[in-house]
Parts: structure tokens; C-alpha cells; sequence
């Protein structure tokens, strides 16, 4: 029988570029609280092998992956990734120039911190299904932050970028005259952020687990994950 407790992470919205960090601040936290451990993943494969091979515990993820997952595996969410009293926010398009028309991004540079499927998946649900042109043409410009994909924009590096509704508010409080020449074509319905999966079937390591986690804002080393992860604490969901 496998020892100890493992938290998985999977997260296609975003690139963190360096998962040696996200692991070592998470192998300081959970090394004081006994056998626990981190495992992070960048592929959606590999991820859902260990799913099935039982070596995950308890799964920090995407909710937007957490959809698409909850059809094969039985999960729930536990605990929901809060910032600033939110649980949730929106994916948005932005571009420099004011276009009459999305179609016209046909076959655009699109600046995203998103993997390229999840990227993918948003554009459709924001430019519709009348603009298909625009989803399966646009070439990714691959950033590992949203201010990076606004910034791109701003340069004129990218025609368009997809962000979070709070990368876009905090352009507008750093850098109010870039931020004045943007344009939103669309807006997404909000999704929860980060969220924190279980099994149907709870047990005692998975509630240690969610405990730990819960916890995280009352140390250094948890704040500084969580800013990692673009959160200030989790909520019960």
C-alpha cells in the first residue's frame, strides 16, 4: 500500500513557469505536518494516469479541467480558491484596437497564459460558433503571466490577449494609460478559480490534507504558495 498523502496539481490556465518553486514552497509547508507530499504536472495524460493508478490524495485543479475530469473520475470539490472575497472570475479578450467585427482576428497573434487547449476553449465560447475562423486560425503567443499577455498587446507584440478580469483591473491601478487603450470584445461567465478535489468517498489523510491547506495563509511559506497560485486563501465549498 502506497504511504503517506499526495496533493496533485494540474492547472491548463495558467504557465508557472517554475515548478521547482511552487514545489519546494510546498514540500516546506507540508514537511511540518508529517508524510504528505506535492506533485505537480504539465500534462493532462500523465496527470489522469495517476489518477487511475490511485497516486493522487487530494487534487488542486482547474475547475475548468475539474469539468471535463469529473466525467471520468469520481471527485468533488472540497475547498474553492478565493482572491479578494471572490471564488470566481471572468476569461476576457482584449485587444489595442477597437474592432467592428471579431472575425477580424482571423488568423491572429492571440497572447495567452493559458495552456492551448484551455486558450482554445475559451475563444470559442467568447467569438461564437458563427466565427470558427477566428478559433482554428489564431496563432498562440505563449506568456506565463496575464500582465505579460496585456503588455504584448501594448507593444504590439500580439493582436489580442486573453485574460482574467483581475489581471485587467490591476493594469488599470499600474499602468492606467496603457490600460486606457484597450478594448474588451468579450467576456466569459465567471468560473471558480482554483478548486480542491476529493473522492466521493472521504477519508481521514484527505481531511488532514484540506486542513493544511485551509491553513496556508497563517504562514509565510503558505502566502507565498498561494501567490503562486493566484489566491489569497481558500473557502469551503
Amino acid at each position: 500500500m502506497r504511504a503517506g498523502t499526495t496533493l496533485c496539481f494540474y492547472n491548463p490556465e495558467t504557465n508557472i513557469d517554475n515548478f521547482a518553486t511552487l514545489r519546494t514552497s510546498f514540500d516546506d509547508l507540508l514537511s511540518k505536518a508529517g508524510e504528505f507530499s506535492f506533485q505537480p504536472f504539465d500534462d493532462a495524460k500523465v496527470f489522469e494516469d495517476n489518477i487511475k493508478q490511485k497516486k493522487c490524495d487530494v487534487y488542486l485543479l482547474s475547475s475548468w479541467y475539474f469539468e471535463i475530469l469529473q466525467r471520468r473520475a469520481l471527485l468533488k470539490i472540497a475547498l474553492l480558491g478565493t482572491y479578494k472575497g471572490s471564488t470566481t472570475q471572468s476569461k476576457m479578450l482584449v485587444t489595442k484596437k477597437e474592432l467592428s467585427d471579431i472575425g477580424m482576428l482571423k488568423n491572429a497573434v492571440i497572447a495567452s497564459a493559458s495552456n492551448e487547449t484551455y486558450t482554445h476553449s475559451v475563444l470559442e465560447k467568447i467569438v461564437g460558433a458563427k466565427n470558427k475562423a477566428v478559433t482554428e486560425g489564431f496563432k498562440m503567443f505563449k506568456v506565463t503571466r496575464d500582465m505579460d499577455a496585456l503588455m504584448g498587446v501594448g507593444y504590439g507584440t500580439a493582436s489580442a490577449a486573453l485574460c482574467t478580469e483581475g489581471s485587467l483591473n490591476r493594469l488599470a491601478s499600474l499602468n492606467p494609460p496603457q490600460y486606457q487603450q484597450l478594448h474588451t470584445l468579450g467576456t466569459t461567465e465567471k468560473n471558480y478559480f482554483l478548486v480542491v478535489a476529493i473522492s466521493e468517498k472521504t477519508n481521514k489523510k484527505q481531511m488532514q490534507a484540506l486542513e493544511i491547506l485551509q491553513k496556508m495563509s497563517d504562514s509565510d511559506t503558505g502566502e507565498k504558495i498561494l501567490n503562486l497560485l493566484g489566491l489569497d486563501g481558500w473557502t469551503v465549498k
